[in-house]
């Protein structure tokens, strides 16, 4: 199968990279990225695609996203900017659709936040703003699926992330998730879909342990 992956050098990005190129139901790999990854650069199912601005997708862009049967979505900022957390999906979409192949399923995965609110007008108590920013993003997402019925929505909503596989006392302590778990859920989705649209903390931390289970 073809998925197009959009974050690959972030935090979760590179970990969702890293099991895209190892899953073997994975014949070909679309990263849409600011710049090279030099590290995964020798892998032959890995296209690296630049784009200079993630709301501008020439036609020649266009032509590597043919033919893909899913996408993965992992950009996000810590600030929560709306440019990047609203404006960059919007514009992908719309690209999306001139490509998307309306005879078959696309599955789309969307990395939300556990703690995103879509209910704008919620009173919120902290990190009001950001959470307003990714639930609206959320909401739009969700939409998108719902207006093309060919188009397959998940959304994850990981808690803390933690590197490698996280840290037991502090998954202990607090809601968390490590990289790896998320990445596999994310992959699995994309790869195989889900009984669930919205997946939560705690569902993406078992169904991930299960993930890296088999892989061993």
């Amino acid at each position: 199968m073809k998925v197009i992956l959009l974050g690959s050098t972030g935090f979760i990005g590179k970990e969702v990279l890293d099991q895209c190129l190892k899953n073997p139901a994975i014949t070909s790999l679309i990263a849409l990225s600011r710049r090279d990854l030099p590290g995964e650069a020798a892998n032959p199912k890995l296209t690296v695609v630049i784009i200079e601005d993630f709301k501008l997708y020439p036609d020649s862009v266009l032509e590597q996203l043919k033919g893909a049967d899913a996408c993965i979505w992992s950009i996000g900022t810590y600030n929560w900017d709306p440019v990047v957390e609203l404006e960059y999906p919007e514009a992908f979409q719309e690209a999306l659709l001139k490509v998307v192949d309306v005879k078959k399923t696309f599955t789309y995965v969307y990395l939300g936040g556990a703690f995103t609110e879509p209910d704008q007008e919620k009173t919120l108590w902290f990190y009001s703003e950001g959470r307003r920013v990714r639930g609206l993003a959320q909401t739009k997402f969700l939409e998108f699926g719902k207006q093309n019925r060919n188009v397959k929505t998940y959304v994850v909503r990981p808690a803390g992330v933690l590197p490698g596989d996280g840290n037991a006392l502090l998954g202990y302590l607090l809601p968390t998730v490590s990289v790896r778990r998320l990445a596999a859920v994310m992959v699995d989705l994309a790869a195989n879909g889900g009984s669930e649209q919205v997946v939560v903390n705690k569902v993406i931390v078992k169904r991930g342990r299960e993930l890296l289970m088999k892989q061993k």
